[in-house]
């Protein structure tokens, strides 16, 4: 009897995990298509309309990729660099923020000049090819102080800000009227990039959402900001204008305004297949259920799934310093494709330097500078570690989009459970594709075994694989099922599509093989004359061949000659080329490439970037990759570093004669005020110590003394004075550092230029002792001098990569903050060239602050021992070379 019991569970338990893996999507009724009445929808033939399901353009579907890219955050001779690569790497649209604050720091000055030319930007991006997405403001948060509102907004008491008070929105009319005069004719309608209008960002305050939106959109059109599509960031409420402004979703697994301290991040909603658009607790009312299937309710479905804030990698805190693996960049885009998005917006793409202004820094959390944002395209140039899994996810949606775009998103009921195996499915007619997820961030999953899914339709079912599998942890994909392929009928793949490229009569289609998931593909024998494998198995019968046994790599083909002498051929990389694959269009035709190193390209050829001398690349043409080796002098450039000590510019002094003091006065002219500032002295003596009269309280640090000025400096002329009340004056070194709110830094030390007590005579500058060896323990300081080699000339950057540890690091050139960093174990990088003119003659000073205590509640990755970050060390300076190899197709 007991065994009888056991047989019965086993066998519910073996239907029951069956169950999970089957879909019946032969009934589904997918969302009816109603357009939005928007903008101008633009040029005849080109018209961008949008639908609540998917944009299209010329009535044709498409599913676009946006990349966020903040002009104001370069230098304007590396932006074009930045949007050939954005190009290069899939990119449709350039999304990008205008800065209120950062144009027009103080009231009645504004500003549109080197970074802030936002016309050269726009002119760029049409030129490159790119469209714009506009995001106008006011309020923009970006990591901006007051999310980019001006200080002078801020503190008028005769308003509230982000409100519909007529005042305020006078201000903002002022401030849309300025950015419409800097793009006027740039817009869609007149033949220009400007596509799409952001208005305000994240606004959320209760049962003013439809009024203000409304208010900013209305003011916007009357300016003359005439665009086929008006967004808003929808976080937190479902209330927004339907009809009129299209809601945009974001998400960020890695989410450092969220969590704090040293806990992981919490797992996310966002981590499953869910239409959850915002956030865990937004209402259902978009949803139905059919039999076990969750599915869009075409009644309530007013706008399409658009993204704007897809965080496939992040920006860093002082609390977190979390370094976000590639992986998470495949795994976000695949679960938004699988839940229905049908527009792609990375936040950020290009990272970028903030810039500083003539008051403050503008940043709001984070470093001062750095806004690197670990992006697929860095700070400096360099690409991201994201980038492999992004850009062929991004190729994915601008060859397959126009078929995944009218697909809607079907989710088993069964992933409610989140112990069940993740997947969806998107179905347009017969035809669709089928994602999965068994990844989840810092966290470990079971591997899920006898995996087959049962994909029910109208008219047949297909089981996917052929045979039953075992999904492993880490393992995210999507397969094929039913789709055309330059007319052969793929029935499905276990595989995943990456491009396509058409030469001549032939169409090649590139896949890649999962390390985990043997491939195989189903093809219909409709139309088929000839079928060779290359490195498979084929198998055939009447109704098709069944190619499996495949050994991926570039040689891994099947070349399908069809009955009117078109030829197809469906190729299978591994995982690792998959990740060095380039697609591009140069002078109407495409190309296919497979490079470890950058790749940028324009109407005259392609240039590969790399830091090495030597570079490769493999073309495929006509069914092969085609090799080519290209190769320069290698530059041996070297950074030389010398330790500051305390003091370490300072002379040892004495009053001269009869006097009884040294003193020294110093100016400070400047909007910023003072965020920081000590005074480092050591004697023999022990001198009072005054600042602009007034007695400092000073500590002993070892064989030194340090006081706390910051209070004391003042804006104009200062004094500083040590009394001795000796007979005989012993010598003194001395320094006073301050940091001003705007990032720069004044030192003044102890020299020739200091005088008495009646500012005539001056001092008496004597040998004495060394000045103190290093900064004390207490002070958790380090400071170095870099002496950088000259940046090379040229498009070609010179970069410094910096292995230092602490808790920051603050770069100054001229006593100029340049660049930034919060210690997370990785390398910082700085690049040379983009200080060019000021670096050559000119020491780079970095000051490195060190961890108050090893236990400070900040998240760190496990290689990354606090301990060591409580004494700063600057451990090495690589120099890099960048090289560019140029070459037509």
């Amino acid at each position: 009897m007991k065994k009888a019991i056991v047989f019965t569970a086993l066998a519910f338990s073996a239907a029951t995990l069956s169950a999970q893996y089957n879909i019946d999507l032969s009934r589904v009724t997918p969302p009816s298509i109603e357009y939005l009445k928007m903008g101008n929808t633009g040029p005849k033939g080109k018209e961008i309309r949008v639908n609540n399901l998917y944009m299209d353009e010329g009535g044709i579907p498409q599913l676009p990729v946006m990349g966020e890219f903040h002009y104001s955050r370069m230098h304007p001779n590396y932006w074009k660099d930045a949007l050939l690569k954005m190009k290069a790497s899939g990119i449709n649209i350039v999304a990008t923020y205008c800065l209120w604050s950062v144009h027009e720091e103080m009231e009645g000055e504004l500003s549109w000049q080197e970074h802030l030319n936002l016309r050269r930007f726009i002119q760029l991006c049409k030129e490159v090819g790119l469209k714009v997405h506009l995001r106008i403001g006011p309020y923009c948060n970006a990591e901006i102080k007051n999310g980019g509102l001006p200080d002078w907004i801020i503190g008028n008491p005769n308003f509230r800000t982000r409100s519909n008070d007529p005042l305020y929105l006078n201000y903002v009319r002022h401030w849309y009227e300025a950015i419409y005069k800097q793009v006027k004719g740039l817009l869609y309608k007149d033949g220009g990039p400007i596509m799409a209008i952001q208005l305000e960002n994240e606004y959320v305050s209760q049962g003013m959402i439809i009024s203000h939106l409304m208010n900013l959109k209305k003011m916007a059109v009357e300016i003359g900001f005439d665009v086929p599509l008006y967004s808003m960031t929808h976080w937190m409420d479902s209330e927004y204008p339907k009809g009129e402004i299209v809601p945009y979703a974001g998400f960020y697994i890695e989410a450092p305004w969220v969590t704090s301290g040293k806990e992981e991040m919490p797992t996310s909603n966002f981590e499953f297949f869910t239409y959850n658009r915002l956030s865990d607790n937004i209402g259902t009312d978009i949803i139905k259920i059919e039999g076990d299937v969750e599915s869009l309710n075409g009644e309530n479905n007013d706008s399409p799934f658009f993204t704007c804030e897809i965080g496939v990698g992040s920006t860093t805190f002082r609390h977190r310093r979390a370094v976000v693996p590639e992986e998470l960049a495949g795994e976000m885009i695949n679960l938004r494709l699988g839940c229905g998005a049908n527009l792609m917006g990375y936040y950020m793409y290009v990272g970028g330097s903030n810039p500083v202004g003539e008051k403050r820094t503008f940043q709001s959390s984070g470093p001062r500078i750095n806004y690197d944002y670990q992006a697929p395209i860095r700070e400096f140039g360099t690409l991201g570690t994201v980038m492999q899994e992004t850009k062929k996810y991004n190729y994915f949606m601008n060859d397959f989009g126009t078929a995944l775009a009218p697909a809607a998103a079907y989710l088993p009921t069964s992933n409610q459970n989140r112990n069940n195996l993740q997947w969806a499915v998107r179905l347009h007619n017969n035809s669709g594709y089928l994602f999965c997820s068994n990844y989840l961030y810092r966290n470990s999953k079971k591997d899920y075994k006898n995996v087959q899914f049962k994909v029910k339709l109208k008219d047949e079912t297909l089981r996917i694989p052929n045979h039953k599998i075992t999904v492993k942890d880490g393992t995210y994909f999507l397969w094929p099922f039913n789709q055309n392929m330059g007319g052969v009928q793929l029935k499905y793949a276990t595989v995943q599509p990456i491009c396509s490229l058409k030469e001549g009569n032939t169409r090649t289609f590139f896949f890649f093989e999962d390390d985990q998931i043997g491939g195989e593909y189903l093809l219909e024998n409709k139309n088929i004359q000839d079928i060779k494998v290359n490195n498979g198995v084929c198998k055939a019968d009447k109704n098709g061949y069944f190619i499996n046994q495949l050994v991926p790599g570039t040689d891994c083909s099947i070349e399908i000659t069809q009955k009117d002498g078109a030829k197809v051929r469906l190729v299978t990389l591994t995982e690792e080329e998959s990740d060095q694959l380039w697609k591009g269009t140069i002078r109407g035709k495409e190309f296919v490439a497979l490079t470890a190193s950058s790749l940028i390209y324009d109407e005259e050829g392609i240039t590969l970037i790399d830091n090495n001398p030597n570079a490769e690349i493999q073309m495929y043409r006509n069914g092969r990759f085609m090799q080519k080796l290209f190769r320069q002098p290698a530059h041996d450039l070297q950074a030389s570093i010398r330790p500051l000590r305390p003091m370490g510019y300072g002379q040892w002094i004495r009053p001269a004669g009869e006097e009884k003091e040294v003193k020294r006065n110093f100016a400070i002219h400047s909007f910023a005020g003072v965020e920081q500032a000590w005074i480092r002295y050591a004697s023999e003596s022990n001198p009072i110590c005054l600042l602009n009269g007034k007695e400092v309280s000073s500590t002993t640090l070892g064989d030194y003394r340090r006081a706390d000025v910051c209070k004391l400096i003042q804006n104009g002329e200062n004094t500083i004075t040590f009394r001795f009340p000796d007979s005989t004056p012993q010598p003194i070194v001395a320094e006073i550092e301050i940091l001003m709110t705007n990032g720069q830094r004044f030192v003044w030390h102890t020299d020739g230029t200091w005088t008495g007590a009646s500012d005539k005579q001056p001092v008496i500058v004597v040998k004495h002792k060394e000045t103190p060896h290093s900064f004390a323990p207490e002070e958790h300081l380090a400071l170095y001098e870099v002496n950088a080699p000259a940046p090379t000339a040229g498009e070609e950057e010179t970069r410094m990569y910096i292995n230092y540890k602490g808790d920051k690091a603050n770069a100054y050139l001229n006593g100029n903050l340049v660049a930034d960093s919060f210690y997370d174990g990785t390398d910082w990088i700085l690049s040379l060239s983009r200080l060019k003119g000021t670096i050559e003659t000119n020491p780079l000073v970095l000051r490195i602050d060190g961890l108050k205590s090893a236990d400070a509640n900040i998240y760190f990755e496990k290689n990354v021992n606090p301990e060591k970050c409580v004494t700063p060390t600057l451990d090495a300076i690589k120099v890099k070379q960048e090289y560019r190899f140029r070459f037509n197709r």
